[in-house]
């Protein structure tokens, strides 16, 4: 009897694809309910039945047991020999008090508004224009402003993530700055990590009135009174006289001659030696797929776009800025400018 192990047969490229194709649609889908409903908080307490389950999310209970199979085959939550549901550490980060909780970004990736764009995709493609538009009569943020719901969805997934606010902090020396900006700061998260980390630095939260009313974590001490919350919109002007701006994931929700009006408010504000930052995704030949999709996703939504750093460079040379250095950290990408 032969003593070496079997060897591994190679995957053929027709099942590679059906492994890339078959779980997409679905598991966002399935995240998102579980999202919706709250079972990782459910089961944050104890394992619970699929009856216990039901009851507590008013469901269909043959229903809900086919839903559990589907999640623990992600390795979303598990199943133990009684027939009860445990956490995992994946169901885990779904809870609404775990400290670094994707929950909100579950929310959002499945909702209507996000799911709906997307399977239209083919259109985009096509023509060029946003599918938002076509399926929903509005471009995506006047959609929004409408729709208090979705834009409370929307803002939720904008304001959360500690940890990449960490992997910002951790990436960049703020404690040479004296006063920065949040442009599109959202509930403020970013400036709140930001003004905790750096006790003798002031910031300021801007974005549209009915965002920035949802600010709580900067009316708190102790980052409270050195930080100012200033409801307007970007497109018409930006808070002045501040020696840093800030700008995370806002520019690649824009084609280039919205992002340049952005980047233009940010040059006429800025003090005369500033530090402009944004906190993007940088294209590359080896862009992982995470990055290449959510450019998908930008270009259904919004028109926006992810974008490569030489494509950066002559954004902000248009806008008045020189780039100084990309960082590449932990995860995030920060690139620094000054006015020229």
């Amino acid at each position: 009897m032969s003593n070496q192990e079997p060897q591994a047969q190679p995957v053929s490229p027709s099942i590679q694809m059906m492994q890339i194709l078959w779980p997409g649609p679905m598991a966002v889908q399935a995240i998102h309910v579980a999202a919706k409903f709250a079972l990782a908080d459910l089961v944050s307490g104890g394992p619970k039945s699929i009856k216990e389950l039901a009851e507590a999310t008013h469901s269909h209970e043959p229903s809900m047991a086919r839903f559990l199979r589907a999640l623990t085959s992600l390795g979303i939550f598990s199943e133990d020999t009684t027939g009860r549901f445990r956490q995992t550490a994946l169901s885990d980060t779904l809870r609404s008090d775990h400290p670094e909780s994707i929950r909100p970004f579950a929310m959002m990736l499945g909702a209507h508004f996000v799911w709906e764009p997307s399977g239209a995709l083919e259109q985009t493609v096509r023509n060029g224009q946003p599918a938002f538009e076509h399926v929903y009569g509005a471009p995506f943020f006047d959609y929004l402003a409408g729709h208090s719901e979705d834009a409370a969805v929307f803002n939720a997934a904008m304001s959360s993530s500690p940890a990449y606010v960490a992997a910002i902090v951790g990436a960049y020396d703020f404690s040479k700055l004296e006063r920065i900006v949040d442009v599109g700061g959202g509930h403020g998260l970013l400036l709140a990590g930001i003004l905790l980390a750096n006790p003798r630095l002031r910031g300021v939260l801007h974005d549209l009135p009915s965002v920035v009313v949802g600010a709580s974590s900067l009316r708190q001490e102790p980052i409270s009174q050195r930080c100012e919350i200033i409801g307007g919109d970007f497109f018409k002007g930006v808070p002045t006289g501040a020696d840093a701006y800030i700008l995370k994931g806002i520019i690649h929700d824009w084609n280039d001659e919205a992002a340049l009006k952005i980047l233009k408010h940010c040059r006429r504000a800025i003090l005369p030696d500033g530090t402009l930052l944004l906190v993007e995704s940088v294209l590359t030949r080896s862009t992982d797929p995470t990055t290449a999709l959510m450019d998908m996703l930008m270009m259904v939504l919004t028109s926006g776009r992810e974008r490569t750093e030489s494509e950066f460079r002559s954004l902000m040379q248009e806008a008045g800025f020189s780039i100084v250095q990309v960082i590449r950290a932990a995860g995030v990408t920060i690139i620094e400018s000054r006015p020229v």
